[in-house]
């Protein structure tokens, strides 16, 4: 009878352990256990979020297009939208220095950026410290940047210089720094 040398028999046990552990381990670790789950599946929860934000924008032409800070921003990945606490967003205009104001304590971003919607105390304010600017107050503006036009069916309140004026409803066209108040306009004027 023919007998295996030693040495073959030991090489052979060695290998066919080798096989097998590495049979056992690719089974047992399979690529797809490496895909986490996540942690939380609920649909109506942000996907993340950002604290004492800070975002300047710059248009085609390398100039700021606008500056926007906030306490806290909150993205929903479901509408791709960003909640907003306590917005302050300075809006620059081509050709002009001095940009627009606006602040609330609420707002939000929809998907692409194309609108801005700021609850609460919202205030827009044209900042050129070169002249007295109107201060525009309301509880609801929506700001379209793309068309450089802002629109509020709220109540507004616009003060200057020795005068008061109180809307219901305005459009503001950014580009041409006009405004409409859409109805029921009363003005209170101080001569000096």
């Amino acid at each position: 009878m023919f007998a295996i040398p030693r040495y073959l028999r030991t090489a052979g046990l060695i290998g066919l352990a080798v096989a097998l552990a590495l049979a056992v381990g690719y089974f047992n670790i399979r690529p797809s256990s490496f895909d986490q789950e996540p942690l939380v599946t609920d649909p109506l929860q942000p996907d993340f979020f950002m604290e004492n934000t800070q975002i300047l924008m710059f248009n085609g032409q390398g100039t700021p297009a606008y500056q926007l800070r906030s306490t806290r921003a909150t993205h929903q990945r479901t509408d791709d939208s960003t909640q907003l606490e306590q917005p302050n967003l300075l809006y620059y205009r081509p050709g002009e220095e001095h940009p627009w104001l606006l602040q609330a304590q609420q707002g939000a971003v929809t998907k692409g950026g194309n609108q801005v919607q700021l609850n609460t105390d919202v205030l827009l304010q044209r900042q050129d410290p070169t002249e007295p600017s109107a201060r525009m107050t309301t509880q609801a503006l929506t700001l379209f940047p793309e068309r450089d036009y802002a629109e509020t069916a709220q109540s507004v309140r616009i003060e200057t210089a020795g005068s008061v004026t109180t809307a219901d409803g305005m459009q503001v066209f950014l580009d041409d720094g006009r405004l409409e108040l859409l109805s029921n306009v009363r003005g209170q004027h101080e001569l000096q």
